[in-house]
C-alpha cells in the first residue's frame, strides 16, 4: 500500500469533502484504481482476475445499478443482468434494463468496496483497465439479493490483496487517416448491409471514426451543434419516444432503451435523471457531434455521434430498433430538422 498517497488523500478529503473518487486522483496525479487501492485491508479488496466466472454470476446480484462512464459521460441503469455469455475475450447481458457490450482483453483489476456514507453502507464491485481507469461498477440497492452479493464475495475475493501499480504509458492512436482511400472508402459505406459492419469498414481503411465521419459529410454525415443536441433530446422526452443511448470505454459498453423524461442541466452538466436511467454527460467536453447515416438491409439507421477534443467517441444515440426492424420514421424526421440546417465544412482535412 502507497502509505503517501493514502495520507494525500486523507488530507485532501479532508479540506474537499465532497470531492469524487475520480476528481480527487485527477488532482493527486494517480488513477483511480490507486487511489482506491489505498483502502485495501480496510474498505477495499481485490478481486480475483476470473472476469468470465464473475460476469456469468451477475445474474445472482439481483436489483443493482449497473455504471459505464468515459471521461465526458456517465451512464446508470438499474436492473438485473440476465441472458449473460461469455466467448473468450468478449461477452453479453441482453436484458430489457442492463444490456451490455463487453471486451475483457481491456479489464485488469477488481475491486469489492463496502464503504460507510452518511446514507448508509454502498456496496460495489468495480472494475479498472491497466491504467486503472474505471471500466465498470455495480452498486448494490435495496432490491438486490444479500445471498448472492455474500456468495460473490466470499468466491471472487482474491486471496492475494497485493496490488501492482497500473501503466502510465498512453498508447498512440494507430489509424493512419490517410485521404486518397476516401472515394473507395465512400463506395464501401454505400454498401453497408449491418451497422455493425461500419467499425470493421473503418478498420480496414485505418480510419479514425471521427476522420470517416468528416469524409463523408454532407453524404452519409452531418454536423450539428450542442444546441441541436440537446434541442433533439428535449424533443425526443416531450414526444415520449423510445430511444437508444450507447456510453463506453475500451472495455464497456452500455445501452439504455426506452424514454428519457426529467432532464435538468447543472453547470456543464446536461442530465437525465430518471428513476431507473441517468445521464451525466459534460457538455463543455464536447467537440463534435454528428447525425450518422449508415445503409443496412433493413432500410436507414441514423446515429447521434459525439466526441470530445480527442475525437474519442463519448455517446451514441438512436431510435428504438432491433434487427430486421426499420428505424422510426419519427427519429429519422427528428434528425433531418438539424441535417436541413447545417452547412458543408470546409474540406480542407482532405
Amino acid at each position: 500500500m502507497n502509505e503517501n498517497l493514502k495520507q494525500q488523500w486523507e488530507t485532501l478529503s479532508k479540506d474537499m469533502p465532497k470531492l469524487r473518487i475520480r476528481d480527487a486522483a485527477k488532482h493527486l496525479n494517480v488513477s483511480e484504481a490507486e487511489l482506491l487501492a489505498t483502502k485495501i485491508g480496510t474498505s477495499v479488496k481485490l478481486l480475483k482476475p476470473d472476469w468470465a466466472g464473475f460476469l456469468l454470476n451477475t445474474t445472482n446480484l439481483g436489483y443493482v445499478m449497473a455504471l459505464t462512464r468515459n471521461e465526458s459521460c456517465v451512464h446508470e441503469r438499474k436492473g438485473v443482468y440476465r441472458n449473460v455469455s461469455v466467448n473468450g475475450q468478449t461477452a453479453l447481458a441482453v436484458g430489457e434494463d442492463i444490456d451490455l457490450r463487453i471486451f475483457l482483453k481491456d479489464w485488469k483489476y477488481g475491486f469489492y468496496v463496502e464503504e460507510t456514507k452518511e446514507t448508509g453502507i454502498t456496496r460495489s464491485f468495480q472494475f479498472f483497465d491497466s491504467k486503472g481507469e474505471a471500466v465498470h461498477k455495480i452498486y448494490q440497492t435495496e432490491k438486490s439479493t444479500t445471498e448472492g452479493w455474500e456468495i460473490a464475495k466470499t468466491q471472487f475475493i482474491d486471496d492475494n490483496q497485493s496490488f501492482q501499480l497500473p501503466s502510465k504509458v498512453k498508447e498512440p492512436k494507430k489509424e493512419t487517416n490517410d485521404p486518397k482511400d476516401i472515394p473507395q472508402f465512400l463506395e464501401a459505406w454505400s454498401k453497408l448491409e449491418d451497422t455493425h459492419d461500419f467499425f470493421s469498414l473503418i478498420r480496414k481503411y485505418n480510419y479514425s471514426r471521427e476522420f470517416s465521419l468528416k469524409a463523408a459529410n454532407g453524404k452519409f454525415s452531418f454536423k450539428v451543434s450542442k444546441v441541436d443536441l440537446l434541442n433533439l433530446m428535449e424533443k425526443v422526452s416531450k414526444l415520449e419516444m423510445d430511444i437508444m443511448i450507447f456510453v463506453g470505454n475500451p472495455g464497456m459498453i452500455q445501452i439504455h432503451t426506452g424514454k428519457i423524461q426529467k432532464l435538468e442541466p447543472m453547470g456543464p452538466w446536461f442530465n437525465v435523471l430518471d428513476p431507473e436511467f441517468n445521464l451525466h454527460l459534460r457538455t463543455d467536453l464536447i467537440e463534435s457531434i454528428w447525425i450518422v447515416d449508415k445503409p443496412t438491409k433493413d432500410g436507414l439507421v441514423t446515429s447521434i455521434e459525439v466526441f470530445d477534443h480527442e475525437e474519442n467517441l463519448i455517446l451514441q444515440m438512436f431510435g428504438k430498433r432491433k434487427p430486421g426492424i426499420p428505424q422510426s420514421d419519427l427519429w429519422f424526421q427528428l434528425s433531418r430538422e438539424y441535417v436541413n440546417k447545417t452547412e458543408e465544412l470546409n474540406p480542407s482535412f482532405v
